[in-house]
């Protein structure tokens, strides 16, 4: 348990630092992935999901903290997202990186529609209200590309969190038998 919250925190961290940072120029037609999400999905996938809604409460309030007008309000769709995402991780084969790539893609549609289909009925998420054409435009334009952004750098990510993990439990299998 103490080298699990030290490389949680470290790379919730790292991945926000990318977003604020490297991200802004890795746009693809103007669109950028969410790495926060990508990380949810892929620890709540390996973790299950008590660990996927504790990295979704903390990954959401840091982006609550960084771009959100509402505090509490990524910080919640984080955690449903972590918990529904970590709730399946039982009934699926997780060894396979294109599970963690369609997760990640689904995922995407869901918590971005969500973002905008509040942003209909509570103004004060966004800058402006939105209007409901902007929903099939947000869909066609932007959060489809982003689904296919997201679940390519998934693939990454969730080797890169997978192997984190099997060090981990080395770790502890190690400590245990002293």
């Amino acid at each position: 348990m103490k080298y699990k919250l030290p490389a949680y925190v470290f790379g919730i961290l790292l991945i926000c630092t990318l977003q604020t940072t490297v991200i802004e120029y890795v746009k693809i037609f103007n669109i950028k992935p969410n790495l926060l999400l990508v990380y949810i999905v892929s620890v709540s996938l390996v973790r299950g999901n008590t660990e996927g809604a504790v990295i979704g409460l903390i990954s959401g309030f840091i982006m609550d903290c960084l771009s959100g007008r509402i505090i509490g309000y990524y910080s919640l769709l984080g955690m449903y997202l972590g918990l529904s995402t970590g709730s399946i991780n039982k009934k699926i084969f997780r060894e396979n990186f294109l599970v963690a790539a369609f997760f990640a893609f689904a995922a995407t549609i869901v918590y971005e529609f969500i973002v905008m289909f509040t942003g209909l009925y509570i103004p004060a998420v966004f800058s402006r209200s939105a209007q409901p054409e902007d929903l099939l435009f947000a869909l066609r334009n932007i959060i489809l590309p982003e689904a296919v952004y997201n679940s390519v750098i998934s693939i990454f990510v969730y080797i890169l969190v997978t192997k984190s993990n099997d060090k981990y439990m080395e770790i502890v299998r190690n400590a245990r038998r002293y």
